[in-house]
């Protein structure tokens, strides 16, 4: 071990023995932690891991990485929270460049200052990167409107396996047509490369940010919710349904704007539904973005199906899965299903074949080894897999990054 170790110790800090508990991923412990501070040591010690061979996982808050594949061997660890640097930051052209490893609340409260932020609402700002957030395609109820970060990302600076640097993309709200590299990243999982820096187009705050609450008695409301807000001229900031065991289903809504706008927006919701509404508090709003993430769970899958669809999967689980607990990004057709004890493997499969039928495709994004092994952690895999492969294959034909994680599953 002392021989893997020594090299990588010697470019960058590293963890305590004590701390790579921290880093634990299906009972797997890495042999080192490291914490590089700057791009060169994230190079000098990626060349020393595929000079060896080494296979690892890149870290940043940790709140998505139970979604790999079950990890079979893992060496090292690398935490990028290290690199947290405003790199550039241009208010009047609406672009920032950050470090990776920067959290989201902080360059929030960074872009606040000029009364702008990055329309992206992660769960737990104050522990996801920028980074991993990018790397992870992870996004809160706000997609709804805002889309996923990739919508956002302008140009990105990575490490490839091997040590090399590069940077894709131009860092300016206009750019040329042809290949997005930097999406190629977006959604990869680390798997391709290690994000060090990313520039981002950011957004005018909203004058005004609001949201409302209605409880439902019964499941079969839903699909009222889908005809109301099927109105073209409703434009939701986001739309949450959930289910709550002490309280049942509830649907939250979100509308920003201008003031006017906001005011006209919510006396249309009241029209379309025939329903009071009661304001929800910002605080609520937090708990109810981060409660996947901060639920006392055992297994949790997410769901994706058409928009149209959504309806339909919220009744199934309730009438199939009736201990579980659900939330839905309601108009953009991600529904997470979540369980405080272990489900019997059928309820998993059932779940998965009854998204398939409805045109989508179910991940389980946390379980123990043996789900895992039993259920798969990706869906059944498509025409792209063989392509997707095959990329993995040139960036990382050594799979030194995320052994066992995404496509290698396949």
């Amino acid at each position: 071990m002392q021989d893997i170790v020594a090299p990588l110790q010697a470019i960058a800090p590293a963890e305590t023995d004590e701390g790579r508990a921290a880093y634990t991923l299906d009972s797997c412990t890495p042999q080192v932690v490291v914490k590089p501070t700057c791009l060169h040591e994230v190079q000098a010690l990626l060349q020393v891991c595929h000079q060896q061979r080494l296979p690892g996982v890149v870290w940043g808050g940790g709140t998505h990485l139970q979604m790999v594949g079950p990890v079979e061997q893992y060496v090292w660890a690398m935490d990028m929270r290290g690199l947290t640097q405003v790199k550039d930051y241009s208010p009047s052209d609406l672009v920032v460049t950050v470090e990776a490893g920067m959290t989201l609340s902080v360059l929030q409260t960074q872009l606040q200052q000029h009364h702008q932020w990055l329309p992206v609402d992660a769960p737990l700002p104050n522990q996801q990167t920028v980074g991993g957030i990018v790397a992870s395609a992870s996004a809160g109820p706000k997609r709804h409107r805002y889309g996923l970060p990739r919508e956002w990302l302008l140009a990105v600076r990575a490490v490839l396996p091997s040590g090399e640097s590069i940077k894709a993309g131009v860092g300016v709200v206009k750019n040329v047509a042809g290949y997005d590299l930097p999406r190629l990243f977006a959604g990869s999982w680390g798997t391709l490369g290690v994000l060090v820096e990313l520039t981002f187009k950011v957004a005018p705050l909203p004058e005004v940010s609001v949201a409302y609450r209605r409880l439902l008695e019964e499941a079969h409301l839903i699909p009222a919710l889908q005809e109301a807000f099927s109105d073209p001229l409703l434009q939701p900031e986001f739309i949450e349904v959930a289910f709550h065991p002490e309280e049942g289903w509830e649907c939250v809504c979100g509308l920003a704007g201008f003031e006017e706008d906001v005011r006209w927006q919510f006396d249309r919701l009241r029209e379309r539904t025939r329903w009071d509404w009661l304001p929800v508090a910002a605080s609520e709003l937090e708990s109810l973005r981060d409660r996947y993430l901060l639920a006392c769970q055992q297994c949790r899958c997410r769901c994706v199906v058409p928009p149209a669809q959504t309806a339909d999967l919220l009744i199934w689980v309730s009438q199939q899965l009736s201990n579980a607990e659900v939330q839905a990004h309601f108009g953009v057709g991600v529904v997470r299903v979540w369980w405080s004890e272990i489900p019997d493997v059928q309820a998993i499969r059932a779940l998965r074949e009854q998204t398939r039928r409805l045109g989508g495709f179910c991940l389980l994004e946390q379980a123990p080894r043996h789900l895992k092994q039993n259920v798969g952690v990706w869906d059944s895999p498509s025409s792209a897999a063989k392509v997707m492969q095959r990329i993995k294959a040139q960036f990382d034909p050594h799979a030194i990054l995320a052994p066992g994680g995404f496509v290698e599953a396949w």
